[in-house]
């Protein structure tokens, strides 16, 4: 948890720098502030899928972003003909790497590593590891950006409630 709350400083001091770098949209080599927005879902694995919410907010320079995540998830657990549903807060950090990118800045596509723990009291306790590639669009630098995704998560199981799990997943989000 210590790191965490270090890393979340790291983010409100230096937010004032890339505050200062947005006002120079113009300028390749500036600090952007990135914010995503996704709706997560999943196909069935061992009888269990996943739907919710996450938020992304991090730092991007040229092509790398650095980003911390908080998710709010729902994991549907079906045994013996009864659903389960068990529901999880995380925080994370991750990192991306932008593979394409358009010169008017309007079009991505990042590859994204991050990792997650729960926060508070979570019916499921775990922690995962997520790759994933998106590709984000919007109609200039300045708009929202519509961001498309597809990736794999493993589920590492902290409790007995549930077994280790891997998910092939979804997402459909806007991004700032």
């Amino acid at each position: 948890m210590k790191k965490m709350l270090s890393f979340i400083l790291f983010f409100i001091v230096f937010l004032g720098d890339a505050l200062h770098a947005q006002c120079k949209p113009g300028n390749t080599d500036s600090l952007l502030l990135t914010l995503d927005v996704d709706h997560v879902f999943s196909i069935r694995n061992k009888g269990m899928s996943m739907h919710g919410y996450d938020f992304n907010f991090g730092l991007k320079h040229k092509r790398v972003e650095l980003f911390g995540t908080y998710e709010r998830m729902s994991h549907h657990l079906g045994k013996d003909g009864v659903k389960t549903y068990m529901n999880t807060n995380t925080l994370g950090v991750g990192v991306g790497y932008d593979i394409q990118q358009n010169k008017k800045r309007t079009s991505f596509t990042p590859v994204r590593f991050r990792m997650a723990w729960p926060v508070g009291h979570p019916d499921w306790n775990n922690n995962y590891y997520d790759l994933s590639i998106h590709h984000i669009h919007a109609a200039n630098s300045k708009a929202i950006g519509l961001n498309l995704g597809v990736g794999f998560r493993y589920v590492n199981s902290r409790s007995e409630l549930s077994p280790n799990h891997g998910f092939v997943y979804w997402s459909v989000g806007i991004a700032l």
